[in-house]
C-alpha cells in the first residue's frame, strides 16, 4: 500500500466517529487539507497529520447536539450485523481456548461411529460419558474381556484412565473410559450401551436452540410490532434482516454459554441455565432492536419526543414519537396501552416531506 492509499484509509477510519449528517462534508475537507500537507515546503509529516483526524473525529462526535452514542455501532443494519459477527467469533475464540469447551466443538466433527461404551448396569451412556461431569465405569478388566470378544464389531477399541484414578493398585479393576470405531451401525452386545461422541456435541447446541426458540416465541407473545409501510418500499428486507441477526445471535448465545460453563475440568450443569438466561437475553434485545428500526431503510429511529400527558390517557394519545432521519416516516409508541390501541403505529412520509431531510 502507498502512502496516498495509506492517509486516505486513516481519514475514512476517522470519519466513523463523525456524525453521519456531517460524514461527507467532513472528509471532503479534511481530503482537501490533506492534498495541501503534501506540498508543504517545510516537510510537514503527512502521515501525522492525518492521525489527527481521529481527535477532530471524536470531539464533532462529542459536541453533536443529537446525540445518540448508546446506538452508535448498531445505528445501520451493516454495523449491526458486523458487530453480531465479530461477537460471535470472539466467543468461538474464547472455547476454543478453554481446555472443558474445546472437546465439544471438536467432537461435532467426529465420525459417527465414533462411540464411547458404557456397561448395562450403570446410569444411561450420556450422563456417565456426557460433558456435564462424566465418571468412569468401565474396568480394564472388562474392557480386556470386550477387546478378546467383541466378534469384531469394533475396528478400534482405546482404553484411557483418568488421573484422580491412579492411586488404586488394583490394575484389573481401575475405572476408565473406553472409545470405539463401530463397524457396524449398531452394537450387538447386551452388556453395553453406548453414545456417539458427535451426537453428544450437537445435543448441547440443540439445547441452546430449544432455549432460545422458546425464548423467542414467549417474548414475541408480549411485544407487539408496528404495521409495515408501504409493502413496495418494504419488500423483504426487515424479515431478511430479522433472519440474518437470528443467525448471527445463535452462535453467541451458544458459544457465550458454553464459555461461561466450562472454567471447571469439566462443563457444568449449569451451562443449561447460561444458555436459557442468554437466549432471554438475546431474544429480547433482538426483538426490541427491530421495533426501534425504520421498515424501509432499517436504520435506527431517532429524535424521541414525548406527546401527551398520562392524565389525558383516556381521550387523548400519549406516548413517544420517533422519526427516521432518512425522512421514510414515524413510529408512535404508546406510553401505556390506551383503550383505543394498544400497538405501535408507523406512519409512512409521503413524497412531499423529502424537501425537509437532506
Amino acid at each position: 500500500m502507498n502512502l496516498a492509499a495509506l492517509h486516505l484509509a486513516i481519514l475514512r477510519s476517522a470519519a466513523v466517529l463523525v456524525p453521519e449528517t456531517q460524514r461527507a462534508d467532513w472528509l471532503a475537507e479534511w481530503r482537501s487539507e490533506l492534498w495541501y500537507a503534501g506540498r508543504d515546503s517545510h516537510g510537514r509529516n503527512v502521515t501525522v497529520f492525518c492521525m489527527g483526524a481521529f481527535r477532530d473525529a471524536y470531539w464533532l462526535w462529542r459536541d453533536d447536539p443529537c446525540p445518540d452514542r448508546s446506538s452508535l455501532l448498531t445505528e445501520s443494519p451493516t454495523r449491526c450485523l458486523v458487530l453480531l459477527a465479530a461477537l460471535g467469533a470472539i466467543c468461538f475464540g474464547i472455547a476454543l481456548l478453554l481446555p472443558a469447551a474445546r472437546p465439544v466443538l471438536v467432537g461435532a466433527l467426529y465420525p459417527r461411529n465414533l462411540v464411547m461404551l458404557t456397561p448395562a448396569g450403570q446410569l444411561a451412556p450420556d450422563v456417565t460419558n456426557g460433558f456435564f461431569d462424566p465418571f468412569p465405569t468401565v474396568s480394564r478388566e472388562q474392557f480386556e474381556s470386550l477387546k478378546t470378544n467383541n466378534a469384531g464389531q469394533f475396528t478400534d477399541l482405546a482404553f484411557y484412565e483418568p488421573a484422580v484414578d491412579r492411586r488404586i493398585h488394583l490394575p484389573a479393576q481401575t475405572l476408565g473410559f473406553v472409545v470405539g470405531r463401530l463397524r457396524y451401525d449398531t452394537l450387538r452386545n447386551s452388556q453395553y450401551r453406548f453414545v456417539r461422541l458427535r451426537d453428544r456435541s450437537w445435543g448441547l447446541a440443540w439445547a441452546v436452540l430449544m432455549c432460545f426458540a422458546f425464548a423467542c416465541v414467549m417474548l414475541r407473545a408480549m411485544m407487539s410490532y408496528p404495521p409495515g409501510g408501504h409493502p413496495r418500499r418494504i419488500g423483504p428486507r426487515r424479515g431478511l434482516f430479522l433472519a440474518a441477526k437470528t443467525l448471527l445471535i445463535l452462535p453467541i448465545v451458544i458459544f457465550g454459554s458454553l464459555d461461561l460453563g466450562s472454567f471447571g475440568k469439566s462443563i457444568s450443569p449449569i451451562f443449561i441455565h447460561f444458555a436459557f438466561i442468554g437466549s432471554l437475553i438475546a431474544a429480547r434485545w433482538m426483538l426490541a432492536d427491530q421495533r426501534k428500526r425504520c421498515p424501509v431503510c432499517l436504520r435506527l429511529l431517532a429524535n424521541p419526543v414525548r406527546i401527551g400527558e398520562s392524565s389525558h390517557i383516556l381521550l387523548e394519545w400519549h406516548g413517544t414519537e420517533l422519526m427516521c432521519r432518512r425522512g421514510h416516516g414515524m413510529l408512535y409508541v404508546p406510553e401505556w396501552p390506551p383503550i383505543w390501541t394498544s400497538r405501535q403505529r408507523w406512519l409512512e412520509f409521503d413524497p412531499s416531506w423529502g424537501a425537509f431531510f437532506p
